[in-house]
């Protein structure tokens, strides 16, 4: 497959073709993230049905709001060792399946096909740095929070101080700019959100030091040249996704209002695996779009040394 830089259209068209032709692969790929999600997510589902179906209640008979019982979610250490491992089954084995799927376009990149095994030889062999830029991940999201809570409380106190005299209005003031400085950093999550996928694919892909991917990464995206461009791409993406995800969350929505988790489990299983993939190969292929751009000759000299020892 021809390596030279791609628009916007030219990458989603690509993405099309290579997750049309190459499904199956994928979705095993990601089935590995996926089953053990939909088993927990079942279970998970299990025990909140019953406060589900009390907020139901209320919303559909607003007058009982005040004589209604509304049961406790995850009152037994089932339910609760489940959601725990949700979400460390969700954070923690996520990136592996991830970083599987670019090794399998990176192959066909080389003109090889996408095998499962060769696929996740290549990141089960990078497992100590993936775990290393997960923990990176965490602090990095974390401080943007700090950042995000920073910003509102400021913006609340100066409106606070400015309005002293009316407490009343200081306060709508303070909600509404807080939310101004909340939605003005909001896009700022974007590329941030890039370049930590592409700190993974270079942990992987270009074998790099875990500190040395987190600057590529960031270098790679936060620049005069990439910035917009990332920044578009990703909240291109985030909105084919949210597009593609809504008819099987409003089937699930009414699979939980039947009473019946199994097939909402099941429902949301099927959504990750069509959907999942797509995404994935989307930010892989600008990935390569984005290195392409500035180190054409490097590029073709990782991916060839990444699947030279694979099979063919």
């Amino acid at each position: 497959m021809e390596l030279r830089p791609l628009g916007f259209g030219e990458i989603f068209d690509r993405a099309v073709t290579l997750y049309i032709r190459n499904f199956i692969p994928f979705a095993a790929i990601v089935g590995v993230f996926i089953v053990p999600l939909a088993i927990l997510e079942y279970i998970v589902d299990l025990s909140s049905q019953p406060q589900f179906d009390a907020m139901f209640q209320i919303f559909t008979h607003p007058e009982s709001a005040t004589t209604a019982h509304i049961p406790q979610a995850f009152n037994s250490p089932p339910a609760v060792i489940a959601l725990v491992l949700l979400l460390v089954v969700t954070y923690a084995i996520w990136p592996f399946a991830l970083n599987a799927v670019a090794v399998g376009v990176a192959r066909l990149y080389r003109n090889r096909p996408v095998e499962f095994r060769a696929c996740y030889e290549a990141v089960l062999h990078r497992w100590p740095q993936i775990l290393g830029m997960i923990g990176i991940d965490l602090v990095v999201f974390l401080g943007w929070y700090l950042i995000a809570v920073v910003v509102i409380v400021v913006c609340a106190v100066l409106i606070g101080i400015f309005f002293a005299a009316a407490p009343g209005v200081a306060f709508g003031f303070g909600v509404i700019f807080g939310l101004i400085g909340f939605l003005v950093l909001l896009p700022s999550l974007a590329p941030l959100l890039v370049a930590l996928m592409f700190s993974m694919y270079a942990v992987v892909i270009e074998e790099r030091p875990v500190i040395e991917s987190l600057v590529l990464g960031f270098s790679r995206v936060f620049n005069r040249a990439e910035f917009w461009r990332a920044l578009l791409f990703a909240l291109a993406v985030f909105a084919v996704m949210l597009g593609a995800s809504a008819i099987f969350s409003f089937i699930a929505l009414v699979a939980a209002f039947a009473h019946m988790p199994l097939l909402e489990a099941t429902i949301d299983s099927i959504s990750r695996a069509v959907i999942t993939p797509f995404a994935v190969i989307l930010l892989a292929i600008y990935y390569f779009d984005v290195r392409i751009r500035r180190e054409a000759f490097d590029l073709e000299a990782s991916l060839e040394r990444l699947t030279a020892a694979q099979p063919a």
